[in-house]
């Protein structure tokens, strides 16, 4: 146990290398399986228990494959992937291909393979490295249990599904940020950083400018305009400053027009002559 403790061995490249050695396990179950049926049609051939232990280990392996190569690569099945378990499957089946390989050598040994020996040496060939695939997943199963001991965890299985999944050279190139600059806010505006602590003001945003625009001819409001209509006998301004036309019935025509009022009798006592308004009086009738 001191050897694997002493050997420099990275925990996350553990779970790809058992599921590595397990595939080459299977690989290797289809070509036995397919040569003993081969075995099987061979003229002279004989079918007993030395040829067929093999042919069923093929079957009986499928259960520990999927276990011992799936249970612990996903969370909600880790948990059924106790490594003392591991070691002893892999242990198990360690045996049950090695009495395969030497079954099928006492085939071979007893000439009952008829027309079909060479197949059969083929199959004797494929046991052993089927043999060796299951001495290495022992191997990684003792040392992931020593590592269990240790840590308390499976070396590596934890990290499925990281980000150390991502390929460098990819992640060089992408264009999605990877830091926490991914999350700063947008500077929509470029007076995004203006902030007022005081009540709300309407022209706070046009005091940003200095010019007046064509949408915005001055930085306040102008005084609204005297409603006429809110007395209808007001009393006119007789400043010389503001001269109304319509509001003297003997002003000159020619002034600046404005909405008329009706005149009040002040406007008629005063020393004036009286005057018709001036008009085209030669076309009355005659």
């Amino acid at each position: 146990m001191a050897l694997f403790e002493k050997l420099d061995i990275n925990p996350n490249k553990v779970p790809n290398i058992k599921l590595g050695l397990h595939l080459f396990q299977i690989v290797l179950g289809v070509v036995i399986f397919i040569l003993e049926i081969v075995l099987f049609r061979a003229e002279g051939s004989v079918i007993n228990g030395n040829n067929g232990w093999p042919f069923g280990l093929c079957f009986l392996s499928i259960p520990a494959w999927i276990y011992l190569a799936m249970a612990p690569r996903f969370e909600n099945t880790r948990k059924l992937a106790q490594p003392h378990v591991m070691v002893v499957t892999d242990t198990v089946f360690t045996i049950f291909w090695l009495s395969g390989f030497a079954s099928q050598a006492a085939y071979n040994t007893a000439n009952s393979c008829g027309q079909g020996c060479a197949v059969s040496k083929a199959i004797v060939g494929m046991a052993f490295f089927e043999l060796i695939g299951w001495v290495a997943t022992t191997a990684v199963s003792v040392y992931t249990l020593r590592y269990y001991q240790r840590t308390e965890s499976l070396p590596g299985y934890e990290n499925l599904g990281g980000n150390q999944n991502i390929d460098p050279d990819k992640a060089a190139f992408s264009m999605a940020p990877h830091d926490e600059e991914a999350y700063a806010p947008v500077q929509m505006d470029d007076h995004h950083e203006e902030h007022h602590d005081g009540p709300y003001d309407p022209d706070s945003f046009g005091a940003r400018y200095d010019n007046d625009t064509a949408y915005r001819p001055h930085s306040t409001s102008p005084a609204p305009l005297d409603n006429p209509f809110d007395n209808a006998y007001r009393t006119h301004s007789h400043s010389p400053s503001h001269s109304d036309a319509y509001g003297d019935p003997y002003g000159s025509q020619t002034s600046r027009p404005h909405i008329y009022a009706p005149p009040v009798a002040e406007d008629y006592d005063d020393d004036r002559p009286v005057q018709f308004p001036n008009a085209n009086y030669d076309r009355t009738m005659h």
